[in-house]
């Protein structure tokens, strides 16, 4: 372009005037109905606000999980528990805002309301701890009125939606909108009921039973909410982006586990620098996150695949966020396991070194005992800091004691150290076990409460492990929507094997003496990995399998480019199979017809053959095919409702000016 018709396109750019956006106070939900479906769709994708909110769930869950060490069954509860009140708050939230949320700065008011709630269960989480000791009456009082905050913001949009619905007069949704919002109304109720429950004068034991209200009223309103969308489905979520919504989510925790990984990186080799099986156990935690992400997103779902089904599904994800989270956790807790077992043997070996071997005494053998408790730079670690002062009293004892490690003190490992010794090296022990941010009590036998803890790291790792991939298999049932063929019956196969496989590790926790035998190996998440790209594996070979049939079979293909195509998430063989790819055009679902040459309607008419080899086309096919005209149309069957609240697939009364009226 020239510098003149440049600048004077400039000009005439800057002389105009433009129409600013201005978000509107309130948009009815009825504008984002699918007339052609009959269901509320606002939107195909998730908003910016949404994403937005999704970040303080999962703030929640780190700040909870930095503050929160597993080390008992009590710490693994509350862990479990808090995970399940945010994550159903969270998930009721999607419920509305994948059906009914229209930008405005309502919906945007809202939306905040639900974010205050977050920013008090992240008050909550910090000293969330029912059934013990360190429970705080306090802080249960805040986390009953948080649920109700956001129980009563949760009846108010249904019941705004229910205003829009009369204005409208659609007398078939006043059901449903009202058994929606009477739901969040109990639910409320039963919350702000709990309150005086939890005195300052009194402390609420687990024996009273007053905790497991909170899960059970969120079960009940859950089932409630689902069970008022698969009757009435006019309420479904068949349009909606629920499916991308829980998709995201997924990727966020699967993230949330990737900043884990960098945590465990500097715990591990942040001051002694690489060291080769470190890195390959953070190699395996990175691999496992792959893995998930693999095994999720090539069989994630890209369209509806029926309406009860998609309700499960998505039902689904709460076991599948949990196990996923529990996975990584567990997987970092046993990279650090292993860390602390090698530097715990590293330490035993000098121990034995300087009393059964070389049998020093008084100053020489204190010095040398610090020289190797110094060499883990447990002064520069703040975990570590609250067990300096003990350590360094018992060297001081050794130091002036005489006759601890004499010539006749003999021994070959930690068991038989002398009591003193023993006392000090289980210091040292703890100490480099909470150096890597896992608190321990000062009160107790530091070196049974760590066992313990390390046995329940195995137990819950693997019990992850066991949930995610039966999670992964009923997947694989609720979207299949084509013929059974080879990839079901492998990827099956594959996760049936792995079940079997994961629960049988599980089970030598039984044995003490084995499981602490495999907890001192780096052989757990090795294991782990190889099961889990077992299934990948047998996914990609039962996908190339079924793709040489099916294309041989003759039967109508669905899939991009007769099963080459690939979806956006990069998993291949997932497009090639299952209808669920995409085309080059962007069409998801497009029907493509098989390779298999037809054969003519008329089997008299056939192709004739010439002696020299060369077929001779019939006048059949020579002049094209017949043209077929179109029947007259039929008229149209009158439709009725349905009983049990089906909605009509078509009805004037939801077309046209009719839906207008609700604006």
């Amino acid at each position: 372009m020239a510098p003149f018709t440049r600048q004077k396109t400039i000009f005439e750019a800057r002389t105009k005037r433009r129409i600013h956006k201005i978000v509107p106070w309130i948009q009815n939900p009825l504008q984002g109905v699918d007339k052609e479906h009959l269901v509320f769709a606002p939107r195909h994708e998730a908003s910016t606000l949404e994403l937005f909110f999704d970040l303080f769930f999962v703030a929640n869950l780190a700040t909870f999980t930095a503050y929160h060490s597993i080390i008992d069954h009590s710490s693994l509860f509350a862990y479990v528990g808090f995970f399940a009140i945010i994550w159903v708050t969270w998930f009721h939230t999607v419920l509305y805002d994948v059906r009914f949320e229209n930008d405005s700065i309502y919906s945007r008011a809202c939306k905040t309301v639900i974010m205050i709630a977050f920013v008090g269960f992240a008050l909550v989480g910090s000293a969330f701890a029912p059934g013990t000791e360190k429970g705080d009456n306090t802080n249960f009082r805040i986390l009953c009125y948080t649920l109700v905050l956001s129980r009563i913001l949760f009846a108010l949009q249904y019941l705004v939606v229910g205003v829009f619905v009369g204005r409208a007069r659609r007398t078939d949704l006043y059901l449903p909108i009202f058994l929606n919002v009477l739901t969040y109304v109990v639910a409320a109720g039963v919350f702000a009921g709990l309150i005086p429950l939890f005195p300052d004068d009194k402390k609420a034991t687990a024996e009273n039973g007053i905790y497991s209200v909170w899960w059970i009223v969120m079960a009940l309103e859950t089932v409630a909410t689902i069970s008022i969308s698969c009757i009435w489905r006019m309420l479904s979520f068949k349009k909606t982006h629920l499916v991308e919504r829980m998709g995201l989510l997924t990727l966020i925790v699967i993230g949330e586990g990737a900043i884990g990984v960098t945590k465990t990186i500097s715990r591990l080799m942040g001051k002694s620098g690489l060291e080769p099986e470190a890195s390959g156990l953070v190699l395996c935690i990175l691999l496992i996150l792959v893995g998930t992400w693999m095994i999720y997103f090539d069989n994630h779902p890209h369209g509806h695949f029926g309406t009860i089904r998609q309700q499960i599904w998505s039902a689904l994800h709460f076991p599948i966020h949990l196990a996923i989270v529990g996975l990584v956790e567990g997987a970092q807790q046993v990279a650090l396991a292993r860390y602390v077992s090698n530097n715990g043997l590293k330490l035993e070996k000098s121990f034995v070194q300087y009393c059964f071997k070389d049998h020093l005494d008084g100053e020489a053998l204190a010095d040398k005992l610090l020289s190797a408790i110094d060499y883990f730079h447990l002064d520069k670690k703040l975990g570590s800091l609250v067990f300096l002062d003990g350590i360094e009293s018992d060297v001081y004892a050794i130091g002036n004691s005489t006759g601890i490690c004499g010539p006749d003190v003999m021994g070959t490992s930690g068991a038989d150290f002398p009591s003193a010794i023993l006392f000090l090296y289980a210091k040292v022990v703890a100490a480099m076990y909470s150096a890597l941010g896992l608190n321990l009590p000062l009160d107790e036998d530091v070196l049974a409460v760590m066992f313990e803890s390390w046995k329940l790291v195995y137990r819950y790792f693997w019990a992850a492990f066991l949930v995610l991939t039966g999670c992964f298999l009923v997947v694989m049932v609720l979207i299949r929507t084509t013929k059974t063929d080879a990839f079901d019956y492998t990827a099956c196969f594959g996760r049936g094997a792995v079940i079997v496989a994961s629960a049988s590790i599980l089970a030598l926790s039984a044995s003490k003496d084995v499981m602490y035998n495999i907890i001192e190996t780096p052989v757990i998440l090795p294991v782990a990995v190889g099961l889990m790209y077992l299934i990948i594996i047998l996914d990609r070979f039962g996908a190339w399998i079924a793709n040489r049939r099916n294309r041989r079979s003759g039967d109508p293909l669905i899939g991009a480019g007769h099963g080459h195509g690939h979806d956006h998430h990069g998993g291949g063989h997932h497009a090639e199979h299952g209808g669920h790819g995409q085309s080059d055009a962007g069409d998801k679902q497009s029907l493509i017809a098989s390779e298999r040459p037809v054969s003519p309607p008329d089997s008299d008419r056939r192709i004739s053959y010439n002696p020299l080899g060369t077929a001779v086309m019939p006048s059949y096919y020579a002049t094209g095919p017949p043209a077929y005209t179109s029947p007259e149309p039929t008229p149209p069957a009158t439709v009725t409702y349905a009983t049990g609240g089906y909605m009509p697939v078509y009805d004037p009364h939801y077309s046209g000016d009719a839906w207008e009226r609700g604006r």
